[in-house]
């Protein structure tokens, strides 16, 4: 006796179909996603490894010589330290804000819910540019806080141009990436395990250290990484915030390629930003990877 098959033509044309039907789908975004990030990055790459004159403009030829003088001109390095600075401490700020406000979303009514995440997301809703020139009025000379300041005699002056400030500034715009992300975590944890954590004997501080927290890590983690990567990159905030000689990356690209027109070593630094981001992004996947946020029971 033959044994049928177990599956047939028929299912076998219907798996077919239905899998090409599949890729017929993704084919649109695929082409988006080629012709305008995927093309666009391999020429700014290519772009990276030429030289530049003023006279003739982008030199034939490859060359190392643009990443050569990044990495052994101490000014560039230093640009290039303060742009990590500047993007991990607004995620630590972030992250210290954010979370708390995120532990109360997950407890909160649904009302309360509601317009906390409105209040939340009110920045979003308003321009990087409006809120930004909102700071420089009131932390600038004659501002809001120098003239409540000086009603109580004090001379605060102007507090832009600083670091701090800037920080200020990006975490005001990037908190609600940060929040978002915490809360997703924080929902899919089973309320039963933080019950038998309770019922077990410890107490709440027990709890959050190492039940809750461990298991939201994959959430601080994927803020942190959306927060360093807008942070990293921006632009307006520290041009405005840090004034002009508050030099980070993305400054320092706008100052070459709009200002000085010097493309290739323009994209060698936009290289090296890109760079930077998929290092943490590497960072990121291996602690994920690596279980250090599983919860460990003693």
């Amino acid at each position: 006796m033959t044994q049928a098959p177990l599956i047939s033509n028929e299912d076998k044309k219907y798996r077919g179909a239905y899998f090409l039907n599949q890729y017929l789908l993704l084919l649109p975004g695929l082409v988006l996603f080629l012709l305008f990030f995927i093309f666009p990055m391999a020429v700014l790459f290519e772009n990276s490894f030429h030289d530049f004159s003023r006279m003739s403009g982008i030199i034939p030829g490859l060359t190392f010589k643009n990443y050569i003088k990044i990495l052994g001109d101490s000014y560039y390095l230093e640009i290039c330290l303060r742009t990590i600075k500047l993007a991990l401490m607004t995620s630590v700020t972030t992250l210290l804000i954010g979370y708390p406000v995120a532990l109360y979303l997950v407890s909160a009514s649904a009302r309360k819910r509601a317009w906390i995440i409105l209040f939340i997301l009110s920045p979003l809703l308003v321009s990087v540019i409006v809120r930004t020139f909102g700071w420089l009025i009131l932390l600038g000379s004659n501002g809001l806080l120098d003239n409540v300041g000086q009603a109580f005699g004090f001379q605060l002056g102007s507090m832009l141009h600083t670091q701090t400030v800037v920080i200020v500034g990006l975490a005001n715009v990037l908190l609600p990436f940060m929040v978002l992300s915490i809360t997703t975590s924080l929902q899919t944890i089973d309320p039963s395990v933080v019950k038998a954590a309770t019922s077990l004997g410890a107490n709440p501080w027990r709890v959050f250290t190492k039940v809750i927290f461990p298991l939201s890590l994959p959430g601080v983690f994927s803020g942190i990484l959306i927060v360093f990567s807008l942070a990293s990159s921006s632009f307006v905030t520290p041009a405005l915030l840090g004034g002009s000689n508050f030099k980070v990356l993305s400054s320092v690209i706008y100052e070459q390629a709009m200002v000085l027109q010097n493309w290739p070593f323009a994209a060698s630094f936009a290289v090296t930003l890109m760079v930077i981001v998929l290092g943490i992004l590497a960072l990121q996947r291996r602690a994920i990877e690596g279980g250090k946020y599983k919860v460990v029971f003693h």
